[in-house]
């Protein structure tokens, strides 16, 4: 990956339990018209940045909370971002962005309905906000609805028994929500009726279940465990939903540092289209393709935070917003702020569809594999990659590749040009 810009101010307040120094948390976007918005959880502040400049990331809004905390999250709804925090009693925060870049507007900060919550899901089909580990609703979820006035949220349940109890966050798709309940596991639930929640499947994951998202499809969901280190991404299947069925079908972890098959820790991971963008803490921001969800393969990362070359857990990336159309990405890291991203190490977009610049064959192959490149280039690179996305044979341009010393099994072929011109192919060997 490129970093197109970064945004750092060591003169903001930090918080620090533990002596760890995060300055900054949660970050989410916005689109408004053509302008792309960045927003930014800082330990004392929300922080709104207009990034359709990649290269020039612009602070247009910076709003004071009335306490230092750990943990801000944030949402988006039509032109509306929704924040909250926890450790604190701020309650909910709502900011207009409809006249951005120019102006950021506060519309509404109020704890009537509560003090703290700590993450913030929003369905934006049906304009209800749902409320994970708040004060009011601990063991269970606040919904509330803002589709009517998006500046006044009106209290849907206080739902504060459910049998996953306390919610650390939630994925929520057509009023089903998926929630990650910490140690008593993965719990989906049917809010059409937010009176009459009823609860769908469950799985005991065995680590602190923290986040989730669904695939495009809703055939699979990918969850992190943050607690203890290593715990790998999960992949569910979700297909006998029906039957009050959860079946865990893959597992992987990438740690890129010393030790990190057993010491890296996912934080939090988002899905668009077919990749999958985890936040990694010290390991930065890593992406995979999940175009076959229980094959992942990793096609790209970015350091964030380059400072720790081992692992010190809390550190590094928080989360991050991959659906500008632009093809940018945001990244949040704890310590060194707002990072602007691209994948492909020119800073362009992947520009073609893998069948469109090249050919391979035979495919099973056995002994050789040939490439018709049909790129405007001659000067382009080939590496193969077994399935957890590491290089196992790479070299410069060539017509025909020997594949003597590759064992029998699924290989991705990934060809790049200098003009960032790509291409990724399936290729099974077989002997």
């Amino acid at each position: 990956m490129t970093r197109l810009s970064a945004w750092d101010d060591d003169s903001l307040p930090v918080a620090s339990p533990g002596n760890l120094n995060l300055q900054y948390s949660g970050c989410w976007g916005i689109t408004v018209g053509s302008t792309e918005i960045a927003v930014l959880g800082g330990a004392a502040h929300l922080l709104f940045f207009d990034v359709t400049n990649p290269e020039t990331p612009q602070l247009i809004g910076k709003f004071a909370g009335s306490a230092t905390t750990v943990w801000r999250e944030i949402k988006s709804y039509k032109n509306r971002v929704y924040a909250v925090s926890d450790n604190t009693s701020e309650g909910l925060m709502i900011f207009d962005c409809s006249q951005a870049p120019d102006t950021i507007i506060r519309t509404y900060w109020s704890n009537v309905l509560f003090n703290k919550a700590h993450t913030i899901t929003l369905d934006t089909v049906s304009g209800r906000i749902y409320l994970n580990g708040s004060n009011e609703a601990n063991q269970g979820l606040l919904i509330l609805d803002v589709s009517q006035n998006p500046d006044q949220p009106v209290l849907l349940a206080n739902q504060n028994n459910l049998p996953g109890g306390y919610i650390h966050d939630s994925y929520v798709r057509n009023d089903t929500v998926y929630a990650s309940s910490g140690y008593n596991g993965y719990f989906v639930y049917d809010c059409t009726d937010p009176q009459n929640i009823v609860t769908l499947a469950s799985v005991a994951t065995g680590g602190y279940n923290h986040n989730s998202w669904l695939t495009a499809d809703g055939r699979y969901a990918f969850y992190t465990e943050e607690v203890p280190q290593g715990r790998p991404i999960r992949v569910v299947d979700l297909q006998n939903l029906a039957n009050n069925e959860i079946e865990v079908v893959y597992s992987f972890l990438d740690g890129l540092l010393p030790g990190g098959d057993t010491l890296a820790i996912p934080h939090n991971v988002y899905i668009a289209d077919n990749l999958l963008f985890d936040s990694q803490y010290e390991d930065g921001l890593l992406v995979y393709d999940i175009s076959e969800p229980t094959q992942p393969v990793l096609i790209a990362w970015y350091d964030t935070h380059p400072e720790n070359t081992t692992y010190n857990k809390y550190y590094g990336c928080w989360g991050n917003y991959p659906w500008f159309a632009s093809g940018n990405i945001v990244a949040g890291d704890m310590q060194n702020g707002l990072l602007v991203l691209k994948i492909g190490s020119t800073g362009t977009a992947f520009k073609e569809h893998p069948r469109q610049r090249f050919q391979v064959s035979p495919n099973p192959a056995s002994g050789f594999l040939n490439i018709q490149w049909n790129g405007n280039s001659s000067d382009w690179n080939w590496k193969i990659m077994d399935q957890r996305g590491r290089t196992v044979q790479e070299g410069s341009a060539q017509n025909q590749i020997a594949l003597s010393d590759i064992p029998n099994g699924l290989y991705y072929l990934q060809i790049v040009d200098q003009h960032g011109n790509w291409g990724t192919e399936k290729v099974v060997v077989i002997r």
